[in-house]
């Protein structure tokens, strides 16, 4: 990339992420709170979403570890404390999604049945304590013992958010309804059906194309390796700062190395290599794998839950199969192969490419050695990202290597359902901004931090500014 390109894109990264911060200069980040799903106040996802503040903590935390501080402390406050299913509130779960009683969106939806904060998401709470691994690692466990007051209005600190957010987990679970995994059903008719990332209606399938009964629970593969690191995270944390022990951390890895025998042994389809998207729990009782080769299945990699030998061959045939030119697009993964049952190049989450995705599997890559893969993934999002001239929440997933957004709305009687088949990506994603950023310092191409904070002014570096990523 030109250092003139690379400036131009350093000062657009600079503008977006102060309009998340809702800071004026970039080094406060993380002053105002967590960083917001959207940039733009008109935009639809300009508010507090769990997972998508989670993700971009993760991303900014080497040079902006404010902003992880204050998503950890924000999500612990609002923290679910009691049961109650018009907002699928369960004690110990992280939010999905926050707004103001006044903000017009909540004022629908609320109207449809739904409470804020809305906590329909299986993903927050596992990413939660991942999140808190990674801070307590470079800035100690210290943290833990950090004061809040929780909704309850009880003082509390992070370790016990923490232990909450793990009974959270281990009780899911030990339910005998979802087979041991970390499982999905929604609590109301009107809640979000997918509660992960791809959370649209049709995002999750089978190999026949029909939908997931979804007064089931059903079990997402990526979320799988989520809870795994989640369990260990958790066994670690307590172990150097115990403080009341409500767990043993000895059986925390245990429980933790259970869930990785049932991945690899349930979930693995070895004639697609690849793992199922989802186990779904049946009307028998009995576990049915969503033989869809999809994109979620990559984020394994990123995860411990592939480490050890026992996971070497599923390991290295992940890592051949994500790469596979039906999953790999102009701009990077497509969140389904082209051989998909439901696969439209321009659908939210069955054939867009996300580079938020496509950059949790380019981290994976990279963790197992496989980094000319991976780099070729950043350059990937990042020309799709400088073509754009901005950093959209998905682009499409064009069959012939094309990189394009949606520039229409298209909707259609799917399954008897209003369905939305298509529609424009939002303009100024955050988790695509700060994966951009993610990318430009692995690259070499931003200034070191300075302490804890980024200076005020960002610079190119005078020297000349690599176009490409070294291999």
């Amino acid at each position: 990339m030109p250092a003139s390109t690379l400036a131009l894109t350093v000062t657009a990264l600079e503008r977006v992420l102060c309009d998340l911060g809702r800071v004026e200069r970039l080094q406060d980040l993380g002053t105002n709170g967590p960083l917001l799903a959207s940039a733009g106040a008109d935009s639809l996802f300009h508010c507090l979403f769990g997972r998508d503040s989670i993700r971009m903590a993760m991303d900014l935390l080497s040079d902006f570890p404010a902003v992880t501080r204050s998503t950890l402390l924000a999500l612990a406050q609002l923290q679910g404390v009691t049961h109650i299913p018009r907002g699928e509130e369960e004690p110990g779960r992280i939010l999905h999604e926050f707004r103001a009683p006044d903000d017009p969106h909540a004022v629908q939806l609320s109207a449809l049945g739904w409470d804020f904060p809305y906590f329909g998401a299986v993903d927050t709470t596992p990413q939660w304590i991942n999140l808190l691994g990674a801070y307590c690692a470079r800035f100690g466990t210290s943290f833990l013992d950090e004061p809040l007051t929780d909704r309850s209005w009880r003082a509390i600190t992070v370790r016990d958010s923490l232990l909450a957010a793990l009974v959270w987990i281990v009780r899911r679970m030990d339910d005998p309804i979802g087979g041991g995994y970390l499982w999905v059903r929604r609590a109301m008719p009107h809640g979000i059906p997918n509660q992960v990332w791809e959370d649209s209606l049709d995002s999750h399938c089978h190999a026949d194309g029909s939908l997931f009964d979804f007064t089931r629970p059903y079990a997402p593969i990526a979320v799988q390796g989520y809870a795994y690191d989640a369990l260990l995270t958790g066994a670690n944390l307590l172990e150097r700062a115990p403080g009341a022990l409500a767990f043993d951390p000895e059986w925390l890895r245990r429980r933790a190395a259970h869930l990785q025998t049932l991945v690899l042994e349930d979930c693995w389809q070895a004639d697609l290599g690849t793992f199922a998207q989802a186990m779904t729990v049946e009307s028998d009782g009995q576990l049915k794998p969503a033989r869809v080769v999809a994109s979620s299945a990559g984020h394994l990699l990123a995860s411990g839950i592939l480490d050890g030998s026992a996971a070497t061959n599923h390991r290295k045939r992940l890592v051949a199969r994500v790469v596979e030119p039906d999953l790999v697009a102009g701009a990077g993964i497509r969140t389904k192969s082209t051989a998909a049952p439901r696969f439209r190049p321009g659908a939210y989450h069955n054939g867009s490419v996300w580079p938020m995705d496509t950059g949790v599997i380019a981290d994976g890559l990279r963790r197992h050695g496989e980094f000319r893969a991976a780099n070729d993934l950043d350059r990937r999002t990042l020309a799709a990202c400088q073509r754009s001239g901005g950093f959209p929440e998905f682009f499409r997933g064009d069959a012939d290597g094309s990189v394009a957004v949606n520039t229409q709305t298209v909707d259609a009687i799917v399954d008897g359902v209003p369905n939305r088949l298509e529609q424009p990506p939002q303009i100024e994603q955050g988790w695509t901004a700060t994966r951009v950023w993610r990318i430009l310092r692995v690259q070499g191409a931003l200034p070191a931090a300075l302490g804890t904070t980024m200076a005020s002014t960002v610079y190119t570096k005078k020297s000349e500014v690599r176009s490409q990523i070294s291999e």
